[in-house]
């Protein structure tokens, strides 16, 4: 029991360690993420809490409504799902534009150390819980946006030794594929999406944080004695 708990602690601290080096481009953060199984799980847990960070953003519409906790819960786990699977789609997309460079194409085999490598780079979008900010929060959200495609283009250079150019290159071409993929697939989707949200989180979530702001403001003001 002792083992397995220090293996929890160990793992979670290399999560904490892996985080922090990569917010400050550390070189050897991202070579173990392309090169460590243990890493690249723990790269991907990264990139599943900050889908659980931008959703705690969001989540105070959610407590305003008094959504039960298991539905709450359910809500961060399904955006969660959602940034590794964007991760996943990131990966598949620089794997296909790799070919298109002269300059260290990478193949099949290196998905896992791909995906490690991206998945690292939404390492600030754990911040992502303070885009409820109404004034700046936006400002923030897109920050953190530019924030982690500068990580991931610097992953594909410290982490697999691509050249610069070929790691711009797939690295901006294969967020610009996901990207798209996202927004067809957002379009496409959008009603049972939005349905499986609803029904997930028992609230609506297609809320500004300045509406959540306003709405609070809104229900306050009318609750207060007159």
């Amino acid at each position: 029991m002792l083992v397995f708990l220090a293996d929890i602690y160990g793992f979670v601290g290399l999560i904490a360690d892996l985080a922090f080096e990569a917010i400050g481009y550390s070189p050897s953060a991202f070579r173990r993420a392309a090169t460590s199984t243990e890493a690249q799980s723990a790269a991907l847990i990264i990139a599943f809490l900050a889908g659980v960070s931008e959703m705690l953003g969001q989540s105070v519409i959610l407590v305003v409504n008094r959504v039960p906790l298991y539905r709450f819960m359910a809500s961060l786990a399904l955006t969660g799902a959602t940034y590794a699977l964007t991760v996943i789609t990131w990966s598949v997309a620089v794997l296909a534009a790799a070919p298109l460079t002269r300059l260290g194409a990478i193949g099949l085999v290196d998905f896992p150390a791909v995906t490690g490598v991206l998945a690292l780079a939404f390492a600030p979008r754990l911040f992502g819980v303070f885009s409820l900010a109404p004034y700046f929060g936006a400002a923030l959200n897109n920050v953190l946006e530019i924030w982690a495609m500068s990580l991931a283009i610097f992953g594909l250079y410290a982490g697999l030794g691509l050249p610069i150019g070929a790691a711009v290159f797939c690295g901006g071409a294969g967020f610009i594929v996901s990207y798209i993929f996202r927004t067809f697939v957002g379009h496409l989707f959008a009603k049972p999406i939005g349905r499986l949200r609803r029904v997930v989180a028992g609230s609506a979530l297609d809320k500004s944080p300045q509406q959540i702001v306003d709405d609070i403001l809104a229900r306050l003001d009318s609750e207060a004695p007159r």
